[in-house]
Formats: C-alpha cells, sequence, structure tokens
C-alpha cells in the first residue's frame, strides 16, 4: 500500500478524533466565550477559564496540523484519476488549513497578553479584544471557505472516479458545501454545528478508507 496514503489515513483518523475532542471543549468554554456580542463579558469569561481557552487554541492548532498528511494522502489518491482536481484538493484545503493555525496562534498568543492588559485597563483592553476578535473572525471565514471548497472538490472528485466510497464522497461534499456556507450565514449555529459535526465524519470516514487502500461499496 502507498505509504503516503497509509500515513493519510493514519493523519485522518487523529484530526478527526482532534476535532471532536474541539468540539466538546468549545461547548464546555461556552458561548460568551466565543462571541464578541458583550466584549466585557467575553473578555470576563476568557480570564476565568483561560486554561480551557489556552488548550481550545493549541487543540485547533495539533488539528489543523494533523490534517496536512491527511490532505495529502487524498490527493494523492485522487492524482490518477482526477489529476486537477487533486491539486484542488490539496492547494486549496492547505490555504485554509493555514488560516485556521494562524488564527489559532494568534488568539491563543494575542488572547494572554488581552487578559494580562486586563488588569490595568480593562476599558482598552476590551477594545483590543474586539480588534483580535475581529481578525480571527476573517482568519476563520478564509479557513472555512478554502477547506470547504477542499473538502467539496474531494468529495465530488471521490463520486466521479470511484477512488473511495460513494459514502465518503457525499458526507464530503455536504461538509465542504456547509463549510463555505458559513461565510454568508456566520450567525446561524446550525450550519457551524453541522459543518463541524461532517468535517468530524469525513476526516474519520475518508481516513479509514485512506488506510484500507480500497473503496468500500
Amino acid at each position: 500500500m502507498d505509504r503516503v496514503q497509509r500515513n493519510g489515513g493514519t493523519a485522518g483518523i487523529v484530526t478527526g478524533l482532534l476535532l471532536a475532542l474541539l468540539f466538546a471543549m468549545i461547548f464546555m468554554l461556552g458561548q460568551d466565550a466565543m462571541t464578541p456580542g458583550d466584549p466585557a463579558k467575553v473578555l470576563s469569561v476568557v480570564t476565568q477559564k483561560w486554561g480551557l481557552f489556552a488548550a481550545v487554541n493549541f487543540v485547533g492548532l495539533l488539528a489543523s496540523s494533523a490534517a496536512i498528511p491527511f490532505v495529502v494522502g487524498i490527493a494523492t489518491r485522487l492524482r490518477d484519476a482526477a489529476p486537477t482536481r487533486a491539486r484542488t484538493v490539496l492547494y486549496s484545503t492547505l490555504i485554509g488549513l493555514g488560516a485556521y493555525a494562524l488564527g489559532s496562534i494568534m488568539m491563543w498568543q494575542g488572547g494572554h497578553q488581552v487578559v494580562e492588559y486586563a488588569v490595568k485597563d480593562q476599558a482598552g483592553a476590551t477594545t483590543a479584544w474586539l480588534a483580535l476578535f475581529a481578525v480571527n473572525t476573517g482568519l476563520s471565514g478564509v479557513g472555512n471557505v478554502f477547506t470547504g471548497a477542499g473538502t467539496l472538490v474531494a468529495g465530488w472528485a471521490i463520486i466521479g472516479t470511484g477512488a473511495m466510497g460513494v459514502g465518503v464522497g457525499w458526507v464530503g461534499i455536504v461538509a465542504g458545501a456547509l463549510g463555505v456556507l458559513t461565510l454568508f450565514a456566520p450567525t446561524m449555529p446550525a450550519v457551524f454545528l453541522g459543518s463541524f459535526a461532517l468535517t468530524i465524519v469525513w476526516a474519520l470516514w475518508a481516513g479509514s478508507e485512506l488506510m484500507r487502500g480500497k473503496a468500500s461499496k
């Protein structure tokens, strides 16, 4: 079996597990810490749950890193039958993963500075938090669109070429489409939750098929 695909499959399963952990940790953190509706309240929550907030961003960084060999494995599986789509999957998804990783590092390190600054100047820290969150929202948008597009194209190529099972292809299409849709519906929790949940399923399912080396009918 192609070692790149086998390693990519392992990375896909690891990515799915990390995303599942991240999903749970975000709920533990609470909605107040993830939305800037009341900046002073948000900063208070982040300060009180700083350890968990830092862990969320660290796990997000790990998931983005683990997804790189997974995407390479998917692109390798698709390369012979759909070379153009394979390149699109690889390049588009890597751009999105880079944006996610940058956002995680920025919120982790920048958030720590803002929390420390809040001790001296609460009003100034609130303004700084809003700026930090605005930049992170932009990076998240880039991540959602590019990884979503890459996942959608991967699903399309899988169905068209039979490189993997049809089921995993359709999961990729729906998960990718929801990821792109989050750019246009950022205030709809159902879209975000659906995209997140299906991305976990996609990573675990596609990863297991890469490890098996053949499509399951």
